[in-house]
């Protein structure tokens, strides 16, 4: 509930609104992570604040938190991707493959809608390493993939 609510500060432009959200999600995440460490949802939200503060080593250790504990949740690993695929290329490169491997998974696994306006609106570079697990696909999800993205074209 916490996140719409922040996102939506964010939008009106009130910044104290939005760091109170922000606080209140950080030790929200942090108890939640102290009782229950094998919550994804969590190490993925603390990956996202973090990356709010800037792009660091710590932030892909939570990314990687969040991989380690549910490796194929496609719930999690949707919301994932549009999180992380952004920053694949600022990411080490075994969470870079963790990235590329979890959206070619999801569009693998028919999951398109978001792996396709993930890759519509990743900037030239990133897409280009979208396209290189796209090409890895069989041919059925590869129609399915584009196919959505045509949604998104016209």
């Amino acid at each position: 509930m916490e996140l719409p609510l922040a996102d939506a500060t964010l939008r009106s432009g009130t910044a104290s609104e939005f760091d109170r959200h922000v606080q209140s999600l950080e030790a929200r995440s942090r108890r939640i992570l102290s009782c229950t460490p094998r919550d994804s949802f969590a190490w993925l939200v603390a990956f996202g604040l973090e990356v709010e503060r800037g792009v660091s080593v710590h932030a892909f250790d939570l990314l990687a938190a969040s991989y380690e504990t549910s490796p194929n949740e496609a719930w999690v690993g949707l919301r994932r991707i549009i999180v992380a695929t952004p920053l694949a290329l600022a990411a080490p490169e075994h969470i870079r493959r963790m990235i590329l491997d979890e959206f070619q998974n999801l569009v693998r696994h028919r999951f398109v809608e978001i792996p396709a306006r993930v890759y519509f609106n990743a900037p030239v570079d990133i897409r280009a390493l979208l396209e290189s697990r796209i090409e890895q696909l069989n041919p059925s999800s590869k129609k399915l993939f584009s196919e959505e993205l045509g949604k998104l074209r016209s």
